[in-house]
């Protein structure tokens, strides 16, 4: 598997509110209801993000920061800022990728691993993910202030790293807030979303590599 590919797998300190305890959620088929209406309205996203990346091996987190882009149908800019810049876009069905200068391109089309990263990535943003369940079970709980849907891995190959994908949505407006990905040997990578924009205009040329 190659380093890209761990790195998207791996895309993906708690507030006051994430540290409430979750009960089972009252009724998740309106919250999903909910959650696909609004996403079928959402034509443009943009939001800032802070990535936490916790190893047990290290004394400290690992923090970055960046930008978000997101313009119907399946454009995305994931832009890393701080401390080192890394950028990803993924259109017209392939993923293009520049690090240090270097532009890397891949077929979506040709590749059922990216295929499953695309699907993930769009599928967080859209609420489509949510859908998934010939990948995934389904945990659906909530607290005052967030619902959170706990992702269960079914494919032999993701189970043997990846043991959990936690997705926590604000009850104000069903947005995504934070998406923690936690690893079977418990490092864990966690994305907190802020400054959020939607259907806000957002120029093509947002979505160019160079």
């Amino acid at each position: 598997m190659t380093r890209y590919t761990l790195f998207f797998i791996a895309f993906l300190a708690y507030t006051n509110s994430f540290a409430q305890s979750f009960q089972p959620m009252k009724d998740s088929k309106d919250f999903q209801q909910k959650l696909h209406a609004i996403a079928a309205k959402t034509t443009t996203l943009q939001s800032d993000f802070v990535q936490i990346k916790h190893l047990d091996v290290l004394s400290e987190d690992i923090e970055s920061n960046g930008k978000l882009f997101y313009k119907a149908s399946n454009k995305l800019r994931w832009e890393y800022t701080t401390p080192l810049e890394y950028l990803i876009i993924l259109k017209d069905g392939k993923v293009s990728i520049k690090d240090e200068g270097k532009v890397s391109s891949y077929d979506l089309s040709g590749n059922k691993t990216f295929q499953k990263i695309n699907e993930m990535m769009i599928g967080s943003i859209q609420g489509d993910l949510l859908i998934n369940e010939a990948d995934y079970t389904y945990e659906f709980k909530e607290n005052s202030a967030n619902y959170l849907v706990v992702m269960y891995p079914k494919q032999k190959k993701v189970k043997e790293f990846m043991k959990s994908i936690n997705i926590y949505f604000s009850k104000k407006d069903y947005s995504v807030e934070q998406v923690k990905m936690l690893e079977q040997s418990g490092d864990y990578t966690l994305m907190k979303f802020k400054n959020k924009k939607t259907n806000a205009s957002i120029s093509d040329k947002t979505f160019s590599i160079n």
